[in-house]
């Protein structure tokens, strides 16, 4: 049976076998190789970031434990707030540009756009309407 040297070695060895030949491309593909490094490194920089990270700095000194400034990240308004901050300040405008942009693509190209132009403005309108839902949050730290 000779299906050792066909897997080990980069030529094709003729012989009668029973079982399946895997035989090796002769090239190798470096860009694989290189994407498949550079995505250990990320997981590897995932994997190993919580370590490294320790506080937030949110201002002239770092603050353990808290959410946002004069807030605790264990009360329901310091949690809302970091909510509504990162979703709509963030996720929302990105995902919203993303679509408009699909969207300008799209009718360039004489495809259909509507769905992605009114999907990227209601974005956009959750972006506002959170950021109010914010305002109202912050503005009600003041009332006793």
């Amino acid at each position: 049976m000779k299906t050792a040297p066909a897997f080990w070695w980069r030529n094709r060895v003729t012989g009668e076998s029973s079982t399946s030949v895997i035989h090796r491309p002769s090239e190798s593909n470096w860009v694989r190789a290189a994407l498949m490094f550079a995505l250990g490194l990320i997981l590897l920089g995932t994997l190993t970031a919580p370590f490294a990270a320790s506080a937030q700095n949110l201002g002239t000194s770092p603050q353990f434990g808290q959410a946002v400034q004069g807030q605790q990240a264990t009360t329901v308004e310091g949690t809302v707030l970091n909510i509504v901050n990162w979703g709509c300040n963030v996720i929302a405008p990105v995902i919203a540009v993303a679509c408009l942009g699909i969207a300008g693509w799209h009718f360039k190209s004489g495809r259909g756009y509507m769905g992605w132009g009114v999907t990227g403005v209601a974005l956009m309108v959750i972006s506002g309407l959170g950021r109010m839902a914010e305002g109202f949050i912050t503005q009600a730290q003041g009332i006793q």
